[in-house]
């Protein structure tokens, strides 16, 4: 009994020291994103382009991606120790024999060594001295800019934009719904197939965690179909909303069954945002419309032009609202040329506004606003890019479509170089590459499939 004891001990201790020794070598390896202004973030590249890179942080328990512009980093490294201790870890590893190594190297405390920096970095852009204490904030995204032609809904206005500037707007203003978020919408319209997607996000992920008011200066189209589930919208002095007509191919209204499934989606749209059906419907296709608002300010809709006291839509008209008619039957709750104006009409005497102080933008440029900033900036060149890359690809299979079968190898080489680039865009933003190709609504993978085929034909025809 007594030499089975001592075994035991003896084999306790041994596996003690073997844990200590290997424990002890245990490098936690992880990629990590230095940026310029002095930024960490550690954790897991997940993706990569020539643009950017979406990189997988933890942070209290909780994994969120990041994506940041290569632009704005000063490296991008893979695979480094997390321990970055040099002095410590080699005298841990001296001491085998003792049992102490064997709970020596914890793996949380690595962890925390790897959470510091990044969140003492983190914390160094926020500047809390200039806050009230007490004081609700408040950040400004601007949806679409129509003055530089970047506002396309589905290419510039995105659900996936709204998406990754959700935690930065988290990390400055919090998430239990007392920080408010003013969409700024300038936008002449866009692409049907992204209506759902940018309601949902704002619907299911940003209501929940924000007070989320639009503050309209232009939203015409699938741009005012994708924020009518915002129960509070606020109009700018020029500010106009509507116009909501479906088009395709060579500007033929959409009508039919497709027609339906859209005036559909928009029933469901308008009862998130609070709003009547026939409000909606007036702006999509000719729909007579008037109302009339009772001693109580109770608003009676009517689907014609004589029923109501005010005739919100003529026959054989489309709804477009302004600021005045749009604040005179409440769809709007009021206009504002200054976020100044717009705090005093959402109810607040003071907001701390959070960002930076931007010449020639009239509010201050939160993370989430100059993520959104840079991100339009990127589009527009890829955007560019992809309709010359679409060019050379069209001239590379109608070059091989036309040559002798043992000559058409590298015109579908220059072909297929072309697409890939085409998809590594895509995957940045689908939308840009849908509009290059002409595909509709959710054609675009089916379009790179038949391609892939095409030009595997071509060569099997050798």
């Amino acid at each position: 009994m007594r030499n089975t004891k001592n075994m035991f001990r003896s084999l306790s201790v041994f596996a003690a020291c073997v844990i200590g020794v290997c424990a002890s070598d245990v490098v936690f390896a992880l990629d990590r994103v230095t940026m310029k202004d002095g930024t960490v973030y550690e954790g897991e590249i997940i993706r990569e382009e020539s643009c950017c890179v979406w990189i997988k942080v933890t942070k209290n328990g909780k994994s969120t991606e990041k994506m940041v512009f290569k632009s704005d980093a000063k490296s991008v490294e893979k695979n480094v120790d997390s321990a970055d201790k040099p002095a410590d870890e080699p005298k841990k590893a001296e001491q085998p024999g003792t049992v102490k190594p064997a709970v020596q190297p914890k793996a949380p405390e690595a962890k925390k060594e790897e959470k510091t920096p990044a969140k003492s970095e983190e914390k160094s852009d926020e500047k809390p001295a200039v806050f009230n204490p007490g004081v609700p904030r408040a950040a400004v995204i601007t949806l679409g800019d129509h003055k530089a032609s970047k506002d396309m809904v589905g290419v510039y206005l995105t659900a996936y934009a709204l998406e990754q500037a959700r935690p930065m707007l988290e990390e400055e203003i919090g998430n239990d719904k007392s920080g408010v978020v003013v969409l700024r919408v300038s936008s002449g319209g866009g692409a049907l197939f992204e209506i759902q997607r940018v309601s949902d996000e704002i619907q299911f992920n940003y209501k929940p965690r924000f007070r989320v008011v639009a503050w309209i200066e232009s939203a015409i189209s699938a741009a005012a179909m994708s924020s009518l589930c915002i129960e509070e919208i606020y109009f700018t002095p020029v500010g106009n909303f509507g116009a909501c007509t479906g088009w395709f191919g060579n500007l033929q209204a959409v009508k039919g069954v497709e027609l339906e499934r859209v005036l559909a989606m928009m029933r469901s749209i308008s009862a998130r945002g609070g709003y009547h059906p026939d409000i909606m419907r007036a702006m999509q296709i000719q729909y007579p419309l008037s109302c009339t608002i009772d001693e109580d300010g109770k608003i009676h809709w009517y689907g014609d032009t004589v029923s109501g006291k005010i005739i919100v839509n003529r026959d054989g008209e489309i709804l477009t609202f302004n600021e005045k008619n749009a604040r005179e039957v409440y769809f709007s709750k009021g206009t504002a040329a200054t976020i100044q104006e717009l705090q005093q009409l959402m109810g607040y005497q003071e907001l701390n506004w959070v960002g930076e102080t931007v010449e020639g933008t009239p509010w201050p440029v939160c993370k989430a606003e100059k993520w959104t900033l840079k991100y339009r900036d990127q589009t527009k060149k890829d955007e560019d890019e992809s309709q010359t890359i679409m060019r050379d690809y069209q001239r590379n299979v109608a070059a091989a479509s036309g040559s002798a079968p043992e000559d058409r190898p590298p015109f579908v080489a220059k072909a297929r170089k072309a697409l890939e680039r085409l998809k590594r865009i895509a995957k940045n933003n689908e939308g840009v590459v849908r509009i290059a190709i002409g595909a509709d609504n959710e054609q675009l993978q089916k379009w790179i499939e038949e391609q892939e085929k095409m030009l595997k034909d071509l060569l099997r025809d050798k």
